[in-house]
């Protein structure tokens, strides 16, 4: 987008039309931009932080529609690859316990992006975010294991984000996951996460580990410091990219801070208050149907 400031952030990931119940009727659905790195990418750009995604983008009417909606958003699109293979499909179930996806996503423009289409790193760009599905299939998986590694001392994150129902190769998968877990700054988990991967390989000092549990708030490690942050009372809606608004939250605390940086140099004060910042904005989020990021004067 003409006159938008270059990107501090790049969201590295998928992008997916949700295709979600319409509120009135049972048999009606509603499409709905979704993926982890899309939601992340529009939650940090309604929270004032330069952000750009990274990933591909399908030439279908479904791709053509997400391209448009992060453009609305002010998400730089300049770095996502184009592909006439379609768009990832995800549809949303209403069941005990919360909303279930069954994706449809082979063959997708996704999950094309192979390591020679990596984009290069301006000097802007200080921190890069991962995660979720395109960190499951080749040769998308590849790439961007390939893109934390060109990272070098930008701040990288890491979400697990694990969905059971998309592995194939589970034990290729935790040796992916456990890779990027020794490069990441940043590992962010579940308790979903954690039943299924198990006990995390053990963590360098200057790593932070984010372990969110939903009403119970977020724990955090990094060496010997712990720190937990209760989350507010909210009446919940659905849950549907509360995640993402965390980490975007997070981020977008730690830019506003001028700490986009090495972890370890990041004073625990500045370190609590930007997780407090990701657990205002996930609170936002859940108080409201489908992946509803807050701007900053909704939470500040």
């Amino acid at each position: 987008m003409a006159g938008m400031n270059p990107a501090h952030i790049l969201c590295c990931g998928e992008a997916v039309m949700d295709l979600v119940p319409q509120a009135d009727t049972s048999d009606a659905l509603l499409p709905v931009v979704g993926g982890a790195a899309v939601n992340c990418a529009v939650a940090l750009s309604r929270l004032e932080v330069p952000v750009g995604f990274v990933g591909v983008l399908s030439t279908d009417a479904m791709g053509q529609r997400m391209s448009e909606h992060l453009r609305r958003e002010e998400v730089d699109v300049s770095l996502a690859r184009r592909s006439d293979r379609p768009s990832s499909l995800a549809i949303a179930q209403v069941k005990p316990g919360g909303i279930h996806f069954d994706l449809y996503d082979e063959n997708s423009a996704g999950r094309s992006l192979t390591p020679d289409q990596l984009p290069v790193l301006s000097e802007t760009v200080k921190a890069l975010i991962f995660g979720g599905i395109s960190l499951v299939h080749a040769p998308a998986a590849d790439a961007f294991e390939r893109l934390m590694a060109c990272a070098k001392d930008r701040l990288t994150w890491l979400d697990l984000n694990i969905r059971p129902s998309v592995i194939r190769d589970a034990e290729s998968y935790r040796a992916r996951l456990r890779r990027l877990i020794r490069r990441a700054s940043i590992i962010k988990v579940s308790d979903e996460d954690l039943a299924w991967f198990g006990p995390l390989p053990d963590l360098r000092p200057d790593q932070l580990m984010l372990h969110t549990r939903g009403a119970d708030g977020v724990e955090a490690r990094m060496g010997n410091w712990r720190h937990r942050t209760p989350a507010p009372k909210v009446t919940v809606q659905d849950t549907v990219g509360a995640g993402d608004t965390f980490n975007a939250g997070v981020l977008a605390s730690l830019a506003h801070a001028d700490m986009l940086g090495p972890i370890a140099e990041i004073d625990k004060p500045t370190l609590a208050q930007a997780i407090a910042y990701g657990v205002r904005a996930a609170s936002y989020s859940v108080s409201y149907p489908g992946a509803h990021a807050p701007t900053r004067k909704d939470i500040e």
